[in-house]
């Protein structure tokens, strides 16, 4: 994903599993992430976060 398209508090999917964005460092073009299972944090690429809109605030309802 594009950094320009991330926001604190999000949350996205990448190789550690679901997670929630808890900063981003827009000069390294990655973000520090939180697990939501075992709330480890890790920084990872933008370019390693998958895409899944389901998973964005606010989108709570699936069809």
């Amino acid at each position: 994903m594009q950094i320009k398209d991330l926001k604190q508090g999000m949350w996205i999917e990448c190789q550690q599993g679901v997670a929630k964005i808890i900063s981003i460092d827009q000069a390294h073009n990655s973000v520090i992430i939180e697990n939501r299972d075992d709330h480890t944090r890790n920084t990872i690429k933008c370019d390693d976060i998958t895409d899944q809109p389901q998973l964005h605030t606010g989108c709570d309802s699936y069809y």
